[in-house]
Order: C-alpha cells, then sequence, then structure tokens
C-alpha cells in the first residue's frame, strides 16, 4: 500500500513488537474491550496501540473545553469523566458519563473538526490512551480491523443517543433512574448526586425522594 503507513511492518518489524500489546502480561484493556465489538487481529491490535499515548488527569482537570476543537478519543484506563453543556438559559447539563474501558470525546466536533458544543472534566484522578485525530485517520485508512470498529461505535452512539432522548421524553424519573442503576450501577458510589440528578433532568431533592422510595420498596 502507497501513501499510508504499512500496519504489518509497524506491528512486526519494530523491536518493541507485543510490548505495547500486553501489559504487565495481560492483553491491554483497550484491545480487550475492541475485541468485545469485533475481531482484531494481533498485527492490528499492535498497529492501533501504537498511535496511542498516556494521559494522566487530576480531578476537576479539562479533557475538552466547550468552544474547542475535539482533537482527541480517549479510553479511559482507570477513573472517570463527566460530560455536559450548558443550555439557552445558561444551565449546566450533564449528558454524559464515561469510566474505565470506556471511549469518550465529542463526536460531532472531532469528526466534523468543528467548536465543541459540551466539556469533558475528569470527576476523579483519571488515566487515559488518547489518539489524535490525524493518527486516528491514518489508522482507519491503513487497519482494516480499525475502521470495522470505528464503524460500529459510531453505530453505537447514534443508536444510544436515540434511546437516550427516548428515555428523557417518555420514561418516568424512577425509571430512567432504575435503568442508570442497572446500567451503570457504580456511578452513585463515584459521582456527586446532583451531576445524576442533572443527567435525569430531575432536581437533587426529586433524586433523593427517589432513591429513598426505592429503598423503601427493596425492603419491604
Amino acid at each position: 500500500m502507497t501513501g499510508g503507513r504499512n500496519f504489518g511492518e509497524a506491528a512486526f518489524c519494530s523491536e518493541r513488537k507485543g510490548f505495547i500489546f500486553y501489559l504487565y502480561g495481560m492483553l491491554h484493556p483497550l484491545i480487550a474491550t475492541v475485541r468485545r465489538f469485533t475481531a482484531f487481529p494481533d498485527a492490528e491490535a499492535d498497529y492501533f496501540l501504537s498511535f496511542f499515548s498516556e494521559k494522566k488527569y487530576k480531578r476537576g482537570a479539562v479533557l475538552l473545553e466547550e468552544g474547542h476543537v475535539a482533537h482527541e478519543v480517549f479510553f479511559i484506563m482507570k477513573g472517570a469523566t463527566r460530560q455536559y453543556f450548558f443550555n439557552e438559559e445558561g444551565q449546566e447539563r450533564t449528558c454524559n458519563f464515561s469510566m474505565e474501558q470506556e471511549f469518550i470525546t465529542d463526536l460531532e466536533s472531532f469528526s466534523r473538526k468543528a467548536r465543541s458544543a459540551t466539556s469533558i472534566v475528569a470527576l476523579e484522578p483519571t488515566t487515559c490512551m488518547a489518539i489524535a485525530c490525524t493518527d486516528l485517520a491514518t489508522a482507519l485508512h491503513t487497519s482494516p480491523a480499525t475502521a470495522e470498529f470505528f464503524r460500529i461505535v459510531v453505530e453505537h452512539v447514534a443508536a444510544e443517543n436515540i434511546r437516550r432522548t427516548k428515555s428523557l421524553l417518555s420514561l418516568s424519573p424512577e425509571k430512567q433512574f432504575s435503568d442508570l442503576l442497572r446500567d451503570k450501577p457504580l456511578l452513585f458510589q463515584r459521582v456527586p448526586q446532583r451531576y445524576i440528578a442533572q443527567y435525569l433532568g430531575i432536581a437533587p431533592e426529586s433524586l433523593s425522594r427517589i432513591r429513598k422510595r426505592m429503598m423503601a420498596v427493596q425492603k419491604s
């Protein structure tokens, strides 16, 4: 293949072959996550990982600021992040939480190179693997497995956005809370209640009442 880096050469002609692919003798969490969605040959896995760099953020640190272009996609190795925006009334609204083994960015900003409508901050000390837009473009062009994986990711994000919109429009706060507790139980141990209330579109006091009612039902 001309005009691009060859993933076979990158993976197998380097002295560091396998060093990135395995972390402390175990399959790298990023590759383990990718393989939950699609097949990912060892050569392309090592090639894909070679584009990532490790970044660490303190609690409260900004990974992406509203109004800036999202130049990176982050894979969370350890920690948690919150994604939020401000509505027309200037009110803060949380739209996403991400934890270990999840990817995070503003996809619209990243794909269109447009200013981001959201911000992303670390809720706790967070370690990420980050890949730049230009490097991802190279990987997508030269690695079929990477291209297939990100096609699946985009489809998943689109489906999740539809599900989230339907949930906000048609489900009661109690049902939304129950679904969130089922899908992300650790969220309630690691995220301040006010942000969870924002995510559900209710006041913190309402969330407290819902939790108390559900606890009472479970005990009865």
